[in-house]
Order: C-alpha cells, then structure tokens, then sequence
C-alpha cells in the first residue's frame, strides 16, 4: 500500500502521538509492548493503533509462521516517519537567512526558484490530473494532513485555497521580508500545474492567506 498518498482530515490526537514517538525510539512494537509502556488497556491500544493505520501512519506486520494465533508487530510508514519526526526549524531559519543574505539578487532568485520547485514537485505526483477545483481540493488535503489547516472555498467566480495558519512561521520574523510568501506562491503553483497568486495574507491583517488561480484558460459558453 502506498502510504505517502493518504490524507488525514482532522489533527493527530495527543495520545496517538505517544504511540508514533515509541515506535519511532522503539522500532516494531507488539501490543503487549505498547501496553507496558503506556500502561493503557489493550483496548485503548488497539483503539490507537487503528486509527493510525486508518490514517497510514502505520502498519501491522505479521510475526513468524506456524500454529496458533498469528502475532503482529507495528512499524512506522513513511508518512509516520514524517509525523513523528523531530523538527528541523533551527536549521530551516539559518539556511533561510543565508539564501537571504545572498549579495547576488539573480542568485537568490535562482535559489529561492529552485527550492519552489522542489517543494511543488514533492505534492505534485499527489495531485490527480483533474479540474483546477479538484486539484485545488487535493491541495488542501494534503496541506492538511501536514498539520497546515486548509480549506477550499469560492470566491472571484473561481475555486479558492485558505490556508488558516502559515506554513512558515519561523521564517516570517517581523513579517517585513516578504520572501517566503512568494516562495509559498511558486511552490502551490508548481504542485498543481496552475499559476496561482496570493490574493490576501495574514501579514497584513487577514485571517487567513488566500490563493487563488489566475490565467485560466477560458471555458467556451
């Protein structure tokens, strides 16, 4: 099964969280493992454990062969890895403020292009060859489940994404460099193979950041 297209539409439990981060110390864990560590019921183990492979945080494996009862051990997939991993912030604002720093604008430019795109490239296989408002729809699924809270809504005669908090709030600072916000632009649009522009931001006193499509190609009447 191929975990990394599966989506989540609500925030991952705290207790469930718990569950990820053992697995991720304590590699391929049996129930009876779990329960030792987390002194919970089975019950409530497995309860947790369903819905994280419900969502494709993880799967069950089986263990040995032979008579009786078959036994199971449970692994992060590679989408648990991502969940459960350890932040990078740190490392993300320090690169970020070197890319800035750059005394060549063209150089820059080209960096800040070139991580747009690879960004964009990471959702782009996710996003189905479809409509713009099913791809946009995608979009805020898969920006969801990577714990950015989106939603598709209309507006301007067009589908329109809002994303209620900033993917990148430690690279915003004072919100004076504008930088990451076009990065966010050319990233959205090359995931969805649609030139898309942001219409409103939270930097300036919205309540959330609004992108929408522009140079659609016309629809014969």
């Amino acid at each position: 099964m191929d975990h990394s297209a599966k989506t989540s539409d609500s925030p991952i439990r705290p207790v469930d969280q718990l569950v990820l981060d053992l697995l991720r110390r304590f590699e391929g864990l049996s129930v009876t493992d779990l329960m030792e560590r987390l002194e919970v019921t089975a019950t409530a183990i497995r309860q947790r454990l369903d819905r994280l492979e419900e969502s494709g945080f993880i799967e069950k494996r089986k263990q040995g062969v032979g008579r009786g009862r078959p036994s199971f051990k449970y692994f992060l997939t590679d989408l648990g890895w991502r969940q459960a991993g350890v932040t990078y912030s740190d490392l993300a604002i320090s690169m970020w403020t070197e890319i800035c720093s750059l005394e060549s604008e063209e150089l820059r430019a080209r960096m800040m292009a070139r991580i747009s795109d690879s960004l964009g490239g990471k959702l782009r296989d996710l996003i189905p060859d479809a409509p713009i408002g099913q791809r946009m729809e995608t979009m805020a699924e898969l920006l969801s489940n990577r714990r950015v809270p989106t939603c598709l809504t209309s507006g301007y005669g067009m589908p329109v994404l809002e994303v209620l908090a900033c993917p990148y709030p430690d690279l915003i600072g004072d919100g004076q460099d504008r930088s990451v916000c076009s990065m966010e632009t050319k990233a959205m649009s090359a995931a969805l193979g649609q030139e898309m522009e942001l219409s409103q931001c939270r930097l300036d006193g919205h309540t959330c950041c609004q992108f929408k499509p522009i140079n659609l190609p016309s629809v014969p009447n």
